[in-house]
């Protein structure tokens, strides 16, 4: 429906039909409007403004229908397997180290949970969302959510790690579980992103990158310069294991200690807020034109019932007591 057509064809039948309609209205105008025969002087607007009025109105109804078939059509058509946001989260006892945060002043895990916050505030789209905790081990918690909130809360102080056997972290093992869990997804549709200090025994080969797993984010918390000391060692986020694990999953390590993830790193799982738009877009104008037509064809028909002629139709009381309005 192209809608400047629709507007003139509108606008030529409604003009027939107010040319057929003043006809008629010659043929009663004495009974219509006294012996004067004619309305007052403004009502010969009222044609045009019928006309214009629906022209409007049918312009912008296809102008709107025109919009929302070119939405429609420019939809993606949905995909088989949505993408899936992991989040693999260290659980180690020195994950509560107090030495993280721009100011040191905040655990590790805390840390962690802000840069989690920082990251689904900016990712929207059709996720899935799962986390993966890991210490001694490696077990899922939540595995393709559609709400974040059961990732928050995952991160809020959930105590999953009391349900895996105490010990030392074995950082390479339980990366290689974790990644055991995303290989049997769909390809390219899991994006991970690792979080832990690095603290760990002797780190074990890493198993190569699934054909699942389309990025790799290794986030380290804890502060990199100065250890702090627990079971028997001085613990601090150990960048070089790191960027190993990184490296061996074909991924990128960023210090997060400090500073927020770059936005860039999240790549297409960012979602764009568009600039606010300034004055009417073509969509605008159309819902104006819309109401502006409505608005004269409801009212018009009142100012002519009130305002239209100067001649009372009067009828005779039943008494013979005179005329009344």
């Amino acid at each position: 429906m192209n809608p400047v057509p629709a507007a003139l064809l509108v606008l030529l039948l409604a003009a027939l039909a107010e040319l057929l309609h003043a006809r008629r209205v010659q043929v009663a105008a004495r009974l219509a409007f006294g012996p004067e025969g004619a309305p007052r002087t403004w009502t010969n607007a009222a044609p045009f403004l019928r006309c214009l009025a629906l022209a409007a109105f049918a312009w912008g109804l296809a102008v709107m229908w025109q919009l929302h078939q070119a939405a429609k059509d420019g939809q993606p058509a949905e995909t088989a397997e949505p993408t899936r946001l992991i989040f693999v989260a260290d659980l180690s006892p020195s994950m509560y180290l107090k030495d993280a945060g721009p100011e040191g002043k905040v655990t590790r895990q805390q840390r962690m949970r802000e840069e989690v916050e920082a990251v689904l505030m900016r990712v929207g789209g059709d996720l899935r969302y799962g986390v993966v905790g890991f210490y001694t081990e490696a077990r899922s918690v939540v595995m393709d959510a559609r709400d974040p909130e059961l990732v928050r809360n995952v991160f809020d102080g959930l105590p999953v790690q009391y349900v895996m056997k105490p010990g030392s972290t074995d950082l390479g093992a339980a990366i290689n579980a974790a990644v055991k869990v995303v290989a049997g997804l769909p390809e390219q549709t899991v994006r991970l992103v690792i979080f832990t200090d690095g603290d760990t025994v002797p780190l074990q080969p890493i198993l190569p990158r699934p054909k699942s797993v389309r990025d790799v984010l290794v986030l380290g918390v804890g502060d990199p310069r100065k250890g702090t000391f627990i079971a028997g060692h001085q613990s601090r986020q150990d960048s070089q294991v790191l960027a190993d694990v990184a490296r061996a999953l074909r991924g990128a390590y960023y210090d997060v200690n400090e500073k927020h993830l770059p936005t860039d790193a999240l790549g297409d799982l960012v979602r764009r807020t568009p600039p606010p738009k300034t004055g009417l877009d073509l969509a605008g104008m159309a819902v104006l034109a819309m109401l502006l037509g409505a608005s004269v064809l409801a009212l018009l028909p009142v100012a002519l019932q009130y305002a239209g002629s100067g001649w009372k139709v009067v009828r005779r009381d039943v008494a013979g007591e005179g005329a009344v309005r």
